[in-house]
């Protein structure tokens, strides 16, 4: 049992409903301590546990959880309605890359803003196209079921650097012109999908994927798209990249060895039961 384990679900139990703490604080805990025997991974478990106490608060109805985590998936009933953290995740990251140009139209017009308020863009801007779905990503990699574990924890880490890199890049990046000028926003880019792949155990032809986000990058550098959308939209151009990383990601996984195997499972530790 991982300390991060034991911190998410003690985040959990203290937002679960009155009523099912001391029962879950045991169960859960319990359900940790022997996942290893049972061959699930304890990481996943948690947020399974984090997921459930987030999204259904409601205590007076009978929930799922009374059944032990730690018994093999196809022993436990099947929840009618369930929510996969790993596709959880990835909205999660589409959406907040989705909310980058929004927060860019509605910062202060150029010229008109303090130190505080660039500040403020720029930091807002890091958050919602590099840190966030990196995190969201990186989280999503740790939880593949099937993936090998070594390949999930490169994976991860190959997306967590991409998102400190992208922030960083811009800083160090050559002072040349375009097409020079593209690669501190493509290179992150494609660290963060390589780490994906890595992760799926993508098969060959599936890395030439990479030249969709370099595409995507030149496209949106170039500004050829700009004369297409409303002037006050052109901030909202600046997700394309990364949405592009999306759709590779999701390209490559149709491909993937991973996908077939564990296609029609059900991955109990990574649903979310709605019956609470």
């Amino acid at each position: 049992m991982s300390a991060l384990s034991r911190v998410l679900v003690d985040t959990a139990v203290a937002v679960s409903p009155a009523e099912h703490r001391t029962v879950r604080r045991e169960q859960w805990h319990a359900d940790l301590r022997d996942a290893a025997e049972v061959g699930l991974s304890p990481t996943a478990l948690a947020f399974g546990a984090l997921t459930t106490a987030l999204f259904h608060r409601r205590g007076v109805r009978r929930t799922s959880w009374g059944h032990t985590m730690t018994t093999t998936p196809f022993a436990a009933p099947t929840a009618p309605h369930t929510i996969r953290t790993v596709p959880l995740l990835v909205t999660v990251a589409v959406l907040s890359v989705l909310m980058a140009g929004p927060w860019l139209i509605l910062q202060p017009n150029s010229g008109y803003e303090s130190a505080v308020d660039r500040m403020i863009g720029v930091g807002g801007v890091w958050l919602l196209l590099d840190l966030v779905p990196g995190a969201a990503i990186s989280a999503a990699i740790l939880l593949l079921p099937g993936a090998a574990s070594r390949r999930r924890r490169l994976g991860a880490v190959l997306v967590a650097a991409a998102a400190v890199g992208a922030v960083v890049a811009p800083f160090v990046g050559p002072p040349s012109g375009w097409p020079v000028s593209i690669l501190p926003t493509v290179a992150p880019l494609l660290v963060a999908l390589a780490g994906w792949l890595v992760a799926i155990d993508a098969p060959g032809r599936a890395w030439l994927l990479v030249l969709l986000p370099f595409g995507a990058a030149a496209v949106d550098a170039a500004g050829v798209l700009w004369p297409l959308v409303p002037a006050r939209l052109v901030p909202c151009l600046l997700a394309l990249p990364a949405l592009s990383v999306v759709v590779a990601g999701l390209l490559a996984w149709t491909t993937s060895p991973l996908r077939r195997r564990t296609r029609g499972e059900d991955h109990a530790p990574t649903l979310v039961d709605k019956t609470v």
